[in-house]
């Protein structure tokens, strides 16, 4: 283990090489599995199409544009309320900056209100 630890320590770009070809490798292991995922899903989903098609072919092209507007308005609404969960976190980080500088004040009205208090007695 000593060997392995001090070539590495000798030779920094072996080390630098091996651990990229580590990376790529998961990786590729992980894409591999998303592909095998996407193709299932995408069997599944044409599978279900053709049960419709068997089971009603007039109303097919209908049940299609339905599908497709609840799809469109989903979309809008996740679009819509991505956007306003944009524009409160913007907003808030704009407040956040503020709170260091009221924090500062307050701290120091109570220090001169404490010293004020401190003469008096």
């Amino acid at each position: 283990m000593d060997s392995v630890s001090s070539f590495f320590s000798a030779n920094p770009a072996a080390f630098t090489l091996l651990a990229v070809f580590v990376v790529v490798m998961i990786l590729f292991f992980i894409l591999k599995k998303l592909v095998k995922l996407a193709v299932v899903v995408a069997f599944v989903i044409l599978l279900a199409g053709g049960v419709y098609l068997f089971k009603d072919p007039g109303s097919v092209s209908v049940k299609v544009r339905q599908a497709t507007e609840i799809l469109k308005e989903g979309k809008d609404q996740i679009g819509e309320t991505f956007s306003s969960l944009f524009e409160d976190t913007k907003s808030l980080g704009g407040k956040l900056t503020k709170v260091p500088g009221d924090l500062n004040k307050m701290l120091k009205t109570a220090e001169e209100d404490t010293e004020k208090e401190y003469k008096k007695k």
